[in-house]
């Protein structure tokens, strides 16, 4: 009976076939490459299940205020931005979703009510507002989609989703006994969550000023 080739034996290695991509990988490996019809097939593929995931994610009274359907067309303007801006690194199926469910969240607001909102901030939380304003001003001189990275990046940065939505509704002119509703805590709560991210967020943007 012949054997297999065993490692060691004078035999012809037999090739170790390579495993195709799947195609949400070929997707990502054509957005990495700022092929923006790929933005367009991945979000009519995939649309359904990030509209499912929205939904899923938004307290009863947040879907009063949003749209699953807007937040996709949302979500699909800004990863088109990446993809065009060539920011676009995932190079695997959780990398990208990981990416794609942080937009998501990011999408609930938008730069220009966002700039409204910041404008007419006052009391203890005017010199995050001030910081903030100074950071989209010196986006936009940049290009005209800056502010809108800025705020995705500014999102995405923060480590949970909890974050990300306190965030958003306060950018958003919530007052703190709102978000409070919307977060499902009192408004004490809220409010000791929300003093101790402004001040992270403070931080962390004079410290890149500086």
């Amino acid at each position: 009976m012949q054997l297999d080739t065993v490692p060691g034996h004078n035999a012809e290695a037999r090739p170790v076939p390579q495993a195709l991509p799947t195609p949400l990988e070929f997707l990502a490996s054509r957005m990495r490459s700022g092929d923006r019809e790929a933005v367009a097939a991945f979000v009519s593929e995939y649309g359904p299940l990030i509209r499912r995931r929205v939904r899923g994610k938004l307290s009863a009274a947040t879907r009063r205020l949003f749209d699953s359907q807007e937040i996709l067309s949302t979500l699909s303007r800004r990863l088109d931005l990446y993809v065009r801006a060539g920011r676009l690194e995932a190079t695997s199926e959780s990398q990208l979703w990981a990416l794609v469910f942080k937009m998501a969240d990011a999408a609930l607001i938008d730069k220009v009510r966002v700039t409204q909102r910041l404008r007419s901030v006052e009391g203890e939380d005017s010199p995050l507002a001030a910081a903030m304003l100074a950071r989209f001003d010196r986006s936009a001189r940049r290009s005209s989609d800056g502010p809108e990275f800025e705020l995705d990046e500014l999102l995405r940065s923060l480590p949970t989703a909890a974050d990300r939505q306190l965030l958003s509704l306060w950018l958003l002119g919530n007052s703190l006994k709102v978000i409070g509703e919307h977060l499902g805590v009192p408004a004490d709560t809220a409010r000791q969550r929300w003093h101790t991210l402004r001040e992270r967020l403070r931080g962390s943007l004079l410290q890149e000023m500086a």
